[in-house]
């Protein structure tokens, strides 16, 4: 069974498509995980805010259908063993035009990666250059590398 973790821009990237690809790739026993700062970002910070457009709250209760039904794992890393890895990576994220205080998800990825790396082999999906510029340094650096697959979104699922 593949591991693919998957970041917010991956959700959105496959649009009204995503809930069967995702249905599809678990029918084949791919396991698929959310990180839960992503489900924080598109599930329930949509949901929660009043404003959020109706085509978003209808994405926002499908991906929650989808983690409900247990297509969709939601996962979060150890903060405690992989706290120098989310402090990089939120100040590698971080640059002029985005504060630390405002990166969301993407800081807790790594942490991630390196996590599940540990035990075995696992696929980040995602099209940020920057996130997979990280993760390859910091997976390299701690040694497992060799267990972790960068690929975009319009290749998996």
């Amino acid at each position: 069974m593949r591991r693919i973790v998957l970041d917010t821009n991956a959700v959105i990237m496959h649009g009204r498509s995503f809930p069967t690809q995702a249905r599809t790739a678990a029918r084949q026993g791919e396991r698929i995980i959310l990180p839960r700062a992503v489900k924080q970002e598109l599930v329930d910070d949509v949901l929660s805010r009043e404003d959020s457009p109706a085509n978003h709250k209808n994405s926002a209760q499908t991906i929650q259908e989808l983690i409900d039904q247990g297509i969709l794992k939601v996962q979060v890393p150890d903060f405690e063993a992989y706290s120098d890895v989310i402090d990089e990576a939120r100040r590698r994220i971080a640059d002029e035009s985005l504060p630390e205080h405002a990166v969301q998800a993407d800081q807790y990825i790594p942490a991630l990666i390196c996590e599940l790396a540990t035990d075995g082999t696992v696929c980040l999906v995602t099209a940020d250059s920057k996130l997979r510029n990280i993760v390859d340094d910091i997976t390299t650096r701690r040694g497992v590398n060799e267990r972790v697959d960068l690929e975009n979104p319009t290749t998996v699922l």
